[in-house]
């Protein structure tokens, strides 16, 4: 199925946890990370329980140190 993942087309397989996902993209380092989907945040709390969907649209952004 596809989503869209930071505004590219990916094709993923079904049944997908956005926990999962997250640790495709982002490896073990998951400090400082904020998910959406379709423009709503979802709790890290929830990332082992939400599927994703065909067609969803997921943003992933990670906070970095600067000054």
């Amino acid at each position: 199925m596809e989503i869209t993942y930071n505004n590219q087309i990916q094709e993923i397989q079904e049944e997908t946890l956005v926990s999962d996902f997250v640790f495709t993209q982002m490896g073990e380092k998951q400090n400082g990370i904020a998910v959406a989907i379709n423009e709503s945040i979802v709790p890290k709390t929830e990332w082992a329980k939400t599927y994703l969907k065909s067609n969803d649209n997921l943003l992933i952004i990670k906070a970095t140190q600067g000054g």
